[in-house]
């Protein structure tokens, strides 16, 4: 008699890898005809002028005629466009969405050595793909021309380092993370709070590596643009009104009342979840800060700024809740929802057609001809 041998299981990474560009594939199904809609999708035509330009913005630029400042652009910050730029070789647009799909599945991968080897929760497999589709405004912008799956991947890759005590690798990636997404900079109060109840005092000088690039780049603005400051300009009337749920008098003014109420909720739905990761003290100090920092931000757009904790306090904070059968039974629909919700977003928040094909002979991607009059 032959031993029968055990199928080989394929590893959880594998099929967490596929998901995550099954999950963008989803997304790009109906513009598979014409991908111009997904590639004009804001903010990927700024990204692409600044991936292609490297900031040098002239005043003949087609997207002027929104932002009317070369300057603006300083408010994009570089790694990745770097990226985007070093993956030119597909092509620049194609390369918009290659970066965010590759960080995505990164970004995946990570979250899942972080739930099964550090936060030892139960079933991290699950926990990870749940994280890969909700809520829905991260898998648009991982499947887009934005930068949060660049961001989450940095940010989980820094703090995987710091629950190992590398705090110098920590540190590099945090500032990688900065030179992402400016939030970045709250990953250094929330390293230095930890590092101080465990008095390793002789690590937090590590920590001044966060905030060193987006120095850098503070500089590079003065020498291009004029303006060391440039990267706030273009949003300094509200970054004005710097306290907590500043914007909601605004958002009343515009008879945005549901707004409010969806702000409210908003913000309870992730305190609650932040409040439950105590037993998890280095997610828990960054989600703190982090929350403290938007909370005074007066940015309305919430749904999109939360993201940079989402993953903490809206999978690992609600994790009881989700490892459930009730919700695994649930979870097909709210991931297919999600879908829907980015194929209805796309075609309304893109810049101008006529506008981008200009944009694209500007950057020497498309031929004259192509342009509109």
């Amino acid at each position: 008699m032959h031993e029968v041998k055990p199928r080989a299981q394929v590893r959880p990474e594998i099929w967490l890898a596929l998901a995550a560009v099954g999950g963008s594939f989803l997304v790009y199904w109906p513009y598979l005809g014409n991908m111009t809609e997904v590639y004009r999708f804001w903010d990927g035509p700024n990204y692409l002028t600044v991936a292609r330009t490297a900031y040098d913005i002239r005043r003949d630029n087609p997207l002027l005629a929104y932002v009317y400042n070369p300057s603006f652009f300083a408010s994009y910050l570089p790694l990745y466009p770097l990226c985007v730029r070093a993956l030119a070789f597909v092509g620049y647009e194609r390369a918009l969405l290659l970066v965010s799909v590759l960080a995505a599945m990164a970004a995946v991968l990570l979250f899942y050595r972080l739930a099964r080897d550090v936060w030892k929760l139960p079933s991290p497999g699950f926990l990870s793909l749940v994280f890969l589709f909700l809520p829905p405004r991260w898998l648009l912008y991982r499947s887009t021309g934005a930068t949060e799956s660049l961001y989450i991947a940095v940010t989980l890759a820094s703090i995987l380092f710091f629950e190992k005590a590398q705090v110098g690798r920590a540190s590099v990636a945090a500032a990688l993370a900065t030179l992402t997404r400016i939030s970045g900079l709250m990953i250094a109060p929330a390293y230095g709070v930890l590092l101080l109840v465990k008095r390793r005092y002789r690590s937090i000088p590590w920590l001044l590596l966060i905030p060193a690039g987006l120095l850098g780049h503070f500089v590079f603005c003065a020498v291009r643009f004029g303006n060391f400051y440039a990267y706030f300009t273009p949003h300094q009337e509200k970054l004005a009104r710097f306290l907590p749920f500043g914007f909601l008098p605004v958002l009343f003014e515009r008879g945005l009342y549901h707004q409010v109420e969806f702000h409210i909720l908003l913000a309870l739905v992730y305190a609650v979840g932040i409040s439950r990761l105590r037993a998890y003290p280095v997610i828990f100090s960054y989600c703190i800060f982090q929350f403290a920092l938007h909370l005074c931000l007066s940015l309305e757009d919430w749904s999109r700024y939360f993201l940079s904790m989402a993953p903490f306090a809206l999978i690992v904070g609600y994790r009881d809740l989700i490892d459930t059968r009730a919700f695994r039974w649930m979870f097909p629909v709210f991931a297919a929802l999600s879908v829907y919700y980015a194929w209805g977003v796309i075609p309304l928040n893109g810049c101008r057609p006529d506008i981008y094909l200009r944009l694209l002979v500007y950057l020497g991607l498309a031929p004259p001809g192509l342009a509109v009059p």
